[in-house]
């Protein structure tokens, strides 16, 4: 395909809607819905494998649960947020023009956040290095459980929203 500009503008009920620029062919406009279903069907029995594996994996003795989801999350986190970042820098003009929306949630992720008081931070590494300060102190008795499972909600959720554009952008 040419560099048309293709604008991935919503995921509503699991169903991307894409508006398509005038001058491509029906084949390559049923080309591109055809790569979305697939990439539908395939999303959904990798996250059940997932939530199997991970969510029902057996904690040793003595280990707090929270504790353990916020370390698994931490590492699955780091591994998103790289994945995402490094394909939307690796040609910048090319998704802010053909998928502004990735391409806004990429800057998103990088935008200057303060951590600490006197730390700036890209907002993806903020948000992990909050969860992990939160974390410590759960472990130390100075937070409560609450504090811990709203930074695990917030990280989780810009995760899950990263992972959705890791599985659109690189078409796996």
């Amino acid at each position: 395909m040419e560099s048309r500009n293709i604008n991935l503008q919503k995921i509503l009920s699991g169903r991307l809607i894409l508006t398509v620029r005038s001058g491509w062919t029906k084949a390559a406009r049923c080309r591109i819905v055809n790569m979305m279903k697939t990439i539908r069907n395939q999303l959904f029995p990798l996250l059940a494998i997932a939530l199997l594996v991970f969510g029902c994996a057996k904690l040793q003795p003595g280990a707090d649960p929270l504790i353990v989801r916020a370390e698994q999350t931490e590492q699955v986190a780091k591994a998103t947020f790289d994945l995402v970042l490094n394909v939307d820098h690796s040609d910048r003009g090319f998704w802010r023009t053909n998928a502004p929306a990735f391409h806004g949630f990429c800057e998103w992720l990088r935008q200057p956040q303060p951590v600490w008081g006197t730390n700036v931070l890209p907002r993806a590494s903020a948000m992990i290095a909050n969860l992990d300060t939160v974390k410590l102190d759960y472990r130390a008795a100075r937070a409560s459980s609450n504090a811990l499972i709203t930074a695990l909600l917030t990280l989780s959720s810009a995760v899950d929203q990263a992972s959705a554009w890791s599985i659109i952008v690189t078409n796996r």
